[in-house]
């Protein structure tokens, strides 16, 4: 009987240590790394951190370029907040510029823009508050609820210089549902890189 208890008490110390550990050791960060062929030539090289906690996840994503005589050249780092990270970034040429999208902070998407003969890489995120400071935004007397949750503003395409985003907004404070919608269209600069809005649908 005293053996049968003994050997009750074990595993369950066992399995208590065993759950405890995993708790412990559940939200630990997980590092990977990607190497993805670019359209352009070259290797895209990713490292990434993933963290989780009791509400969300994220992707912490470090980027190099490895052209194809083997230097490296550092362009920047994106995050994936709650949603997955495709390992499928391209890096695209417009002009002297080379683009490269990726992912903002919550809900929102961003591009790195730089030039590989002067090594200079800007980002420019896609955030509501940027999207309804502008002048092209401020006109259109569009009615939205900034800082209300759940915006989004992800980037659709990018071709020929034109980055298109997708804006959703929120429209009511009392319906959570209610959301508004807009094509945002951002041309970038030949000469800064630098995307300007130009149109609204």
């Amino acid at each position: 009987m005293k053996k049968g208890c003994l050997i009750t008490i074990l595993v369950f110390v066992v399995l208590a240590a065993i759950f405890i550990y995993g708790l412990s050791t559940a939200f630990d960060p997980e590092y990977d790394k990607a190497e993805i062929k670019q359209n352009i030539g070259g290797t895209l090289i990713c490292n990434s951190v993933y963290n989780a906690d009791h509400h969300s996840w994220q992707y912490d994503v470090s980027y190099k370029y490895k052209i194809n005589d083997d230097s490296l050249v550092d362009i920047g780092s994106g995050t994936y907040y709650g949603r997955e990270w495709n390992k499928d970034e391209q890096l695209i040429q417009y002009k002297n510029w080379t683009i490269l999208k990726t992912g903002g902070w919550i809900g929102t998407d961003k591009v790195i823009i730089g030039d590989f003969k002067t090594k200079q890489w800007k980002e420019y995120e896609f955030t509501p508050e940027n999207i309804e400071k502008e002048n092209l935004w401020l006109n259109s007397k569009t009615q939205s609820l900034l800082n209300w949750c759940c915006s989004e503003t992800f980037i659709d395409k990018i071709s020929n210089g034109q980055i298109i985003i997708n804006y959703k907004f929120r429209t009511s404070e009392k319906q959570t549902n209610e959301y508004g919608q807009r094509k945002i269209y951002y041309t970038i600069n030949e000469l800064t890189g630098q995307p300007t809005m130009t149109k609204i649908e």
